[in-house]
């Protein structure tokens, strides 16, 4: 996702990072790439994961109720302009968050999926849920077979071509 967010411009640098509770490596990451833009005007918020790997789902039932209140509130004090969202635990929640207040007209949000490249044949979970729902603006996909099955998506190439 940071290589995406690469090419935005000056207008998207004042951005806001939500990373899940357990996650130990994108804080990091994020840091060292606002850094290398020479961008202090952003921040990051924790967000309690909607599923952990291997967590049943019928108790993840209750830890998505629960990280979708915390979403709500987060969405509705950041009032985001833009949503870009990747991965499984916790894109779910922000993405309904995000929906919801932009369908009551409250906060007018673009919301952007962007489905790993490690999807080749089907869309993950999470990629399958937005899709289904239409929750997004924008569902990107890494592999032209995805493009194919899933024909309201996006393939990630199809940007490039945008741009010219």
């Amino acid at each position: 996702m940071l290589e995406l967010i690469k090419h935005f411009g000056d207008e998207f640098n004042e951005r806001t990072y939500i990373i899940a509770d357990t996650d130990t490596i994108s804080e990091d990451k994020a840091i060292a790439h606002e850094k290398s833009r020479n961008n202090e005007r952003f921040s990051i918020e924790r967000i309690p994961r909607a599923r952990e790997v291997g967590q049943s789902y019928l108790t993840s039932i209750v830890s998505t109720f629960h990280a979708t209140v915390f979403a709500l509130k987060l969405i509705n004090r950041t009032r985001p302009d833009l949503v870009l969202l990747n991965g499984p635990g916790t894109c779910i929640p922000i993405a309904l968050a995000a929906a919801f207040f932009d369908m009551i007209r409250v906060i007018d949000t673009v919301i952007i999926y962007e489905e790993s490249i490690c999807r080749v044949k089907r869309l993950s979970l999470s990629g399958a849920i937005l899709y289904y729902i239409g929750m997004t603006d924008c569902l990107i996909v890494q592999w032209p077979g995805l493009k194919r099955r899933y024909p309201r998506s996006t393939y990630i190439h199809d940007l490039d071509k945008k741009e010219e």
